[in-house]
């Protein structure tokens, strides 16, 4: 843990150092959005539904990452369920939000893949063919739709994370080549924003998404912050930035890291892991990086928080989306 922490560190100069070189300056401020999972939502006691409203009409969030859950929505093979998404996607259609649909089998949130128990037994080639049919099925069920701008496939598909079947280069350019076949907006790739390479991910999208964590978890020292600037995430941007058209931040902590279940104590008592002080701290971190979208990660926290009496991320959050610039 020590040697990883000192390549942060080495890193974070070697990336403010080149900050000095780059000549172009960052970009205003950027356009804000949220990742919504239901199944976040389900997991906080919260309507899914209802969730999703609140943060698009309070809110006033109109930019959103949704992932599609295959495992959800296929439960019996070739049997699909869209109901649950057909509202979400409706209620987006309804206040002009505009989406970006996370397709595949590893999708945002806790496992990270979602795949159908039908599918698990499956050997590795008739899974793809499974994936890929599902992926189908999503794209042409929703491409007619105004609100998708851009899809997004797999979530992080080669950083190992997550409890997945590991998925190979060609497998997923396979899907992403079938997203492009069946629609002509932008594909979204991610990667960890922190650890990893970016450049493969790129030359694979239209748009490259990163994650900006600050505050993460290990068992060895409990809460550990990147040591990491604003201008290591800017300067690697600039040096992918002829493999794709734009760089933007997918998911940027607005929520606390949990050590353990969330149920294991109140939802206020994790209010001092993650306040509305650091929320507001890493959105401006975000701004010094330059990106032109930032999309926050917690949103269905912050509504759960707020259910159980606590508004102060809920009031940090709206500042966000409604008055950025006096922050």
């Amino acid at each position: 843990m020590k040697s990883l922490a000192f390549f942060f560190l080495l890193a974070a100069g070697v990336f403010t150092a080149a900050w000095m070189w780059v000549s172009e300056e960052p970009a205003g401020e950027p356009a804000y959005g949220i990742t919504f999972s239901s199944r976040y939502a389900a997991e906080l006691g919260l309507d899914a539904q209802d969730t999703f409203e609140t943060l698009l009409g309070e809110l006033g969030a109109r930019r959103v990452r949704l992932p599609l859950y295959w495992s959800d929505i296929e439960r019996t093979s070739d049997v699909f369920d869209w109901a649950q998404t057909d509202a979400l996607f409706g209620a987006a259609e309804k206040n002009g939000a505009e989406l970006t649909v996370v397709v595949g089998m590893k999708v945002p949130r806790w496992p990270e893949c979602y795949v159908p128990d039908w599918a698990e037994g499956l050997d590795e080639d008739a899974r793809q063919q499974a994936v890929l049919r599902f992926i189908q099925e999503a794209v042409v069920r929703y491409r007619d739709f105004s609100s998708v701008v851009r899809w997004q496939v797999e979530n992080e598909p080669f950083f190992p994370y997550g409890e997945c079947p590991t998925i190979s280069v060609a497998q997923f350019k396979e899907r992403v080549e079938l997203v492009r076949a069946l629609d002509a907006r932008p594909i979204l790739v991610t990667v960890s924003g922190e650890i990893g390479p970016w450049l493969d991910s790129a030359l694979a999208a239209d748009v490259l998404g990163i994650s900006m964590y600050r505050q993460t978890w290990n068992d060895l020292y409990g809460y550990f912050v990147y040591p990491l600037s604003p201008e290591f995430y800017f300067v690697r941007a600039r040096l992918v930035q002829d493999a794709v058209e734009s760089v933007i931040v997918t998911e940027l902590q607005a929520e606390p890291w949990f050590p353990e279940p969330i149920a294991s104590r109140p939802l206020t008592e994790w209010y001092e892991t993650f306040t509305a002080e650091m929320l507001v701290d890493n959105v401006r971190f975000a701004q010094d990086a330059g990106l032109p979208e930032v999309y926050l990660w917690g949103a269905e926290w912050w509504v759960a928080l707020r259910e159980a009496g606590d508004d102060r991320l809920w009031n940090a959050a709206w500042q966000v989306f409604n008055e950025a610039e006096s922050l």
